[in-house]
């Protein structure tokens, strides 16, 4: 009886660590929002059966895609905080411009005030 137990113990051990969760399923999306969706789901499902190997394996390309997208996120937001400045300089250039032009509008409107009284 005792070994009996023993099999099946052994038996449902070594079920869980052969999962059925294929880790290279999402590898062909070419979506990166269907890709990050396959891998999350498939991590999900290898926790479920307990095979903690294949979730390494997927947890491992989950860290590898987030380092990639974050390398194009920092590249976006250096090209956003250029086109920032851009604009800025842009800005008080024309403000300085407007400043200069209306203080000489209202300088020639004080010259011909004076030239009335």
């Amino acid at each position: 009886m005792k070994k009996f137990l023993v099999t099946i113990l052994i038996l449902l051990f070594s079920n869980t660590s052969y999962a059925n969760v294929n880790v290279n399923n999402c590898d062909n999306l070419e979506k990166k929002s269907e890709k990050l969706s396959c891998l999350t789901k498939l991590k999900a499902k290898a926790l479920k059966e307990n095979s903690t190997e294949k979730a390494k394996i997927i947890q491992k390309k989950l860290s590898n895609f987030h380092k990639f997208n974050q390398k194009n996120v920092e590249k976006t937001e250096k090209g956003v905080a250029n086109a920032g400045k851009k604009i800025g300089k842009k800005i008080s250039e024309t403000d300085k411009q407007i400043r200069e032009k209306s203080k000489k509008t209202i300088d020639s409107l004080k010259d011909k005030i004076k030239k009335k009284e």
